[in-house]
């Protein structure tokens, strides 16, 4: 038979691509790696493979390459013969887009498998088992994902690399495995039906149909009749099925008359195999259409159904059997009502569990699964790295110790006898550049310790979520009702404090340091903490962006304060408010707030409430002093008092000052923020009364030394990252702040806000009550100032020195800036003094001796 031209070409290239696959598979299978090839060169010996000189490259080259995936070429080869030869159109109907996707396909096949066998199967000689394609992939892929992920990855790059060559469905394909699998378990719980059906029928070789009949029948409960529908007409088919089987169940019916009163144990017959084979026909499961299935209209005609009288049925008893007479009826349940709407919601409420008394920690986001640790092969390679550029500093130090934490790693250096720690403070700068570090923080005092500690940065940077910090032990298992999170130390480990034995706050930093932030986790602390009953706030807002947010809240004594002229009054209430404790505090002999609400609960728990002692009649119309209760501890917040203090004034300075001195006893705590640290901010009264401090990144060594009274938050890498100095200590904690987002903001301000509203005290904002409380030696605005009682006392101080100047006069009577100031300005009013020069300095005008 002659061929075609086109036939001709196709069994040609049928016959090449055979030959070629055959001899690729010999080459591989014959491979020696003696074999002067493409990666081993030699002097000439003598080939070993069976393909010669040439088999031995081309194996070579495909097991150097791909490894094991190399005597998948043969195949590869092979099959595409047989397509070409087979199915040439399907080949020349190939479009771009498909043979694109074969492309993609086959290059995700052949890299993927060459990874997996690289990182799973043993070498082949001294040849990596996925070649260089399987140890380029797998090396750079296992430094990222590790093993596990790593091959996950490409067991998924290899199945959608098969999917794209060959467009093999592999929902298809699990389908097809499990209608096998079913298909085989029906096959075996057949045979075993045979045989055991086999078995019986040994036993029992003449079974009697109509007695087997009668047994099924009497096995049936009384209730339940043999029900057949006459409007269901079966089919032709069935219907001759039917018919035989009724043939075969009463065809002897004089012999099932003497057999009635038999009761032997019959084994089942094959007619009732037909019955079940009728039946499974009859009703068909998996005819149902699951997607049109209305649920919904189902149970309503089913309710219907219950509702509405069934008609009656016509029975088919048994000969057998008769029916029984005067069988009686079936109690029918009454029929009940679905449920309305209404009371539905009704007992929905009543199963609802009680609310939480504090929000839920699903309210904040949860912290990240990636962590990114440091292998202590990288440490050790960076302390190698230390101790070589000290000593291109002359400074000779050893690595003893090395603490990698979330943002920072510390290495603690042991010094060579003889260098200061002087030496190596001086060249922080200058160690930063050495090791391409952002900045270098030296520890110059570890406590406990010896060492010298050195933070250096960690090239990934991890965020401390609020979440994983608020749900440590260390912060739940504290009893104070003003636990706040600050964050995490460069360690890892949570960093809580309790504000009530600080007993109170100053943070400062420039903008974009995480400021704003560290406050909101410190008022969501306490959100999470303490309910309105222990903790009350007020916040002062002068930015009027930063805590507006928290506006509605059930804990705030008064709106958010974003008047500078209100926020005064507010802290004029906060001294008035300190005075009223420490009067109820002296009157009941306690010696702060905690004492003062044992006591007070433990009286009322005993039915003996203690009345205020306090109690002025003034106007007649009160019935008596009311029951003492409990008082929850104030928190004020000040986000950026400098703004303040430049609107209102140095008084601000002064309220501060007053409330930080004596009101830790009284349950208010200050908690001031503020972005610019300089002198005339933070000044030393303020510094005096609040001794811990918080300092974030800052520009320079002076602003530091303003808020820490020592450098080092200029070093600092920002984002959180701040410097906390406990109350008692003068050595600063590195801490990385947490994280909150807006968004978490929002969400625990809702969830407060849906608890309960605000009870709002109008006369913290009100400018009439605050206005009777002043400061020591303070004269009412608008008042004679020659009725200062230290006015006299500082006339004759001038008068006596023959000098005047404003901070003479408050050195020399000790008082404030503000009333010094008003002093000398009356004294100019008085002609005592004259008026300030070009220089600014004044003369005395009245000689010794002759003031009044």
């Amino acid at each position: 038979m002659r061929l075609n031209g086109v036939q001709r070409l196709l069994e040609t290239g049928l016959i090449i691509s055979t030959a070629t696959a055959i001899f690729i598979l010999c080459a591989l299978i014959s491979f020696d790696p003696a074999d002067p090839a493409w990666s081993q060169t030699s002097e000439y010996v003598q080939v070993k493979n069976i393909t010669g000189s040439a088999g031995a490259w081309v194996a070579d080259i495909l097991l150097v390459s791909l490894g094991w995936l190399a005597f998948l070429v043969p195949a590869g080869i092979q099959v595409l013969g047989y397509l070409l030869f087979k199915k040439p159109h399907k080949i020349l109907q190939l479009d771009y887009t498909t043979l694109g996707l074969r492309v993609i396909g086959l290059t995700l096949f052949v890299t993927s498998a060459s990874a997996i066998s690289s990182i799973n199967f043993d070498d082949i000689f001294s040849v990596s088992s996925g070649g260089v394609v399987g140890d380029v992939v797998a090396g750079a892929m296992m430094p990222a994902f590790n093993f596990t992920g790593t091959s996950i990855l490409l067991l998924c790059f290899f199945f959608a690399g098969l999917t794209l060559l060959t467009g093999v469905s592999w929902v298809e394909f699990v389908d097809y495995l499990g209608a096998k699998v079913v298909q085989f378990f029906r096959w075996i719980s057949g045979k075993l039906a045979q045989r055991q059906s086999r078995l019986s029928g040994e036993n029992h070789q003449e079974p009697d149909v109509t007695n087997i009949a009668n047994a099924a029948i009497d096995n049936v409960p009384e209730d339940n009749d043999f029900d057949v529908h006459m409007d269901e007409q079966p089919e032709p088919a069935q219907k001759t099925k039917l018919l035989s089987l009724k043939d075969k169940l009463f065809a002897k019916k004089a012999a099932t008359d003497t057999q009635l009163n038999q009761n032997q144990p019959q084994s089942r017959p094959d007619v009732f195999d037909e019955l079940d084979d009728i039946l499974e026909q009859e009703i068909n499961f998996s005819a149902i259409d699951d997607e049109g299935f209305d649920t919904a209209s189902a149970l309503n005609a089913l309710d219907e159904s219950a509702a509405e009288p069934q008609p009656k049925q016509t029975t088919v008893v048994s000969p057998a059997r008769p029916l029984k007479q005067n069988k009686p009826e079936q109690a029918q349940s009454s029929y009940t009502p679905p449920p309305t709407a209404k009371e539905k919601f009704e007992a929905l409420l009543e199963e609802r569990p009680p609310m939480d008394p504090l929000p839920s920690l699903d309210l904040l986001d949860r912290p990240d699964k990636q962590k990114n640790p440091i292998s202590k092969e990288e440490l050790d390679a960076v302390s190698r790295l230390v101790e070589v550029k000290l000593l291109d500093f002359n400074i000779q130090a050893s690595v003893v110790g090395v603490y990698p934490g979330p943002v920072v790693t510390r290495f603690e250096l042991d010094l060579a006898p003889g260098i200061k720690v002087a030496k190596i403070t001086g060249l922080a700068k200058d160690l930063a550049r050495s090791l391409s570090a952002v900045s270098v923080r030296v520890v110059e005092v570890i406590p406990g310790k010896t060492y010298v500690g050195l933070e250096l940065p960690n090239k990934h940077r991890e965020i401390v979520r609020l979440s994983e910090v608020i749900n440590a032990p260390k912060f739940e298992q504290n009893a104070s009702p003003l636990t706040m999170v600050l964050g995490k130390d460069i360690a890892g480990q949570p960093v809580v404090a309790d504000l009530a034995k600080m007993p109170h706050l100053l943070v400062a930093g420039t903008t974009g340091s995480g400021k704003s932030v560290g406050v909101n986790v410190m008022i969501l602390s306490l959100l999470y903490k303490s309910p309105p009953e222990d903790v009350r706030m007020i916040m002062i807002d002068p930015k009027m962006l930063e805590l507006s947010v928290y506006e509605g809240i059930p804990h705030l004594l008064c709106e958010v304060v974003t008047d500078m002229k209100e926020a005064s009054n507010a802290l004029r209430w906060c001294v008035g408010e300190m005075e009223r404790r420490y009067k109820l505090m002296s009157a009941l002999g306690v010696r702060n707030l905690k004492g003062y609400n044992q006591k007070v609960l433990d009286a009322k728990a005993a039915g003996h409430p203690i009345l205020d002692p306090l109690f002025k009649d003034t106007d007649g119309m009160a019935t008596g002093p009311e029951e003492l209760d409990k008082l929850p501890s104030i928190v004020v917040v000040i986000d950026e008092f400098a703004d303040m203090m430049m609107i209102v004034g140095k008084k601000v300075e002064e309220l501060i000052a007053r409330i930080a001195q004596k009101a830790r006893a009284a349950g208010i705590h200050l908690v001031l923020a503020t972005q610019r640290p300089s002198v005339d901010v933070i000044t030393g009264l303020i510094k005096a009364n609040i001794p811990t401090r918080m300092a974030f990144q800052v520009s320079s060594k002076i602003d530091s030394r303003t808020i820490l009274d020592q450098q080092g938050a200029e070093n600092l890498l920002g984002m959180g990252d701040m410097l906390y100095l406990p109350p008692g200590t003068s050595v600063p904690v590195r801490v990385h702040g947490a994280f909150v987002d807006d968004h978490e903001v929002h969400a625990v301000v809702s969830d407060w806000k849906a608890r309960g509203k605000p009870n709002y005290i109008e006369e913290i904002l009100c400018g009439d009550a605050a206005e009777d409380i002043l400061l020591p030696g303070e004269a009412p605005e608008g008042g004679d100032d020659e009725s200062d009682p230290l006015y006299d006392e500082a006339v004759g101080f001038v008068i006596e020195s023959g000098k005047v100047s404003v901070s003479s006069v408050q050195r020399k009577l000790r008082v404030g800036y503000n009333r010094a100031a008003r002093l000398v300005e009356q004294m100019e009013a008085s002609g005592v003094v004259s008026a300030p020069g070009h220089n600014g300095a004044r003369e005395v005008l009245v000689p010794r001796g002759g003031a009044n």
